[in-house]
């Protein structure tokens, strides 16, 4: 009886010590909604993330998974869920809008906070335990707009989505530098992201006749606009930002979206480095396809969390300062932070023929 009595204290003690080397990390994602063709590939690229590092500082890493349905709201209450069940390190959200819900109540519960893709300017301003690996619009601003006006493309329109942060900022910064450059904005054309007809826009796009079109609105959007565009007869060169990165906007649009250029944070057929590889290698055996930027950058996050923990332990304060100050090569490329202010690889890329083609390439 004493001999069963020690066992079960040993095997209970057991237990208790492989509980306590647990540790729990919180994603948030838009798992459903209207942008979840970023939110699922993201969840994708931090589970193979999560398969090729499993533990840190010997403990082994939970992922605790919360689908914040693409709005604003379920993105606070995320964070207020992981504040009561103790969570102390979380990787998300897609968009600056619902980080900016978000961000107030992991700082407020001294949570660290690791964003994938959400580039909005401020999201890390005066927030010591938030940090993100993404390009930022006032970096991919100044080199897209670059880019097009020393291809000889001086006049061109804008089209806003007035109902995200991301658009608003974007749609300000690449005017301002455009026009710096010597370039021209005939006009911006303010949308909303539930439109769905872009007949009006599109005819007064053909009286001014401009040499491009920048859009700075989410993929789905973009699609959309581009099929009612070339079926119109437009054929001005198409731009856009980071936002325009998923294959979703292929499937949607079709051969409509050949030629559009965007700015991005990676490109598989660029792989830079071991970690690279390896990321892209797991990935293509699990899924038999290629990752892409919201996978990789995710999966990035979670690679310098892990990281940040490695190196300084577990207190939750010096690996959030770790991480705002580090120089990070990564999945997607090299990742320097000063003070949370990013700088990183940039690549732009090409629709072409149903495949997103790598055209540059910006070192920091």
């Amino acid at each position: 009886m004493k001999r069963l009595f020690f066992l079960f204290l040993f095997f209970l003690l057991l237990s208790v010590n492989v509980y306590s080397k647990q540790l729990k990390v919180g994603v948030y994602l838009s798992l459903t909604g209207p942008i979840a063709a970023w939110g699922r590939p993201e969840l994708e690229g931090i589970e193979i993330a999560h398969s090729i590092q499993p533990k840190v500082d010997g403990n082994n890493i939970k992922l605790m998974i919360l689908d914040v349905a693409s709005k604003q709201e379920e993105a606070a209450l995320a964070a207020e869920r992981f504040a009561s069940l103790g969570v102390k390190y979380v990787i998300g959200p897609v968009s600056t809008s619902m980080a900016f819900s978000a961000l107030p109540i992991l700082e407020r519960n001294k949570i660290v906070d690791v964003i994938p893709t959400a580039n909005g300017m401020g999201l890390v301003k005066d927030r010591p335990y938030t940090s993100r690996v993404c390009i930022t619009n006032n970096t991919q601003s100044k080199i897209m707009s670059n880019y097009i006006y020393t291809a000889g493309l001086k006049k061109g329109v804008i089209i806003e989505d007035i109902t995200t942060e991301y658009s608003v900022d974007l749609t300000k910064r690449f005017k301002n530098d455009f026009i710096k450059d010597g370039g021209k904005i005939l006009r911006i054309y303010k949308i909303q992201s539930s439109q769905k007809d872009f007949t009006p826009i599109i005819t007064d796009i053909k009286k001014l006749n401009p040499d491009f079109i920048y859009f700075t609105n989410y993929y789905n959007t973009i699609a959309l606009f581009l099929i009612q565009l070339r079926q119109m007869g437009l054929k001005q060169k198409v731009f856009a930002g980071s936002a325009a990165s998923s294959y979703a906007l292929i499937k949607i649009a079709g051969k409509n979206a050949n030629g559009l250029v965007f700015t991005d944070d990676f490109d598989p057929l660029l792989p830079q480095g071991r970690l690279a590889k390896r990321f892209i290698n797991d990935f293509e055996n699990r899924f038999k396809r290629f990752p892409d930027s919201p996978e990789a950058l995710a999966a990035d996050s979670y690679f310098l969390l892990v990281r940040g923990i490695e190196k300084v332990g577990t207190n939750t304060q010096n690996v959030a300062k770790f991480i705002r100050n580090t120089t990070f090569y990564g999945v997607t490329g090299k990742i320097i932070i000063k003070n949370g202010t990013v700088r990183r690889t940039i690549v732009l890329r090409e629709v072409k023929d149903g495949k997103f083609i790598p055209v540059a390439v910006y070192e920091p």
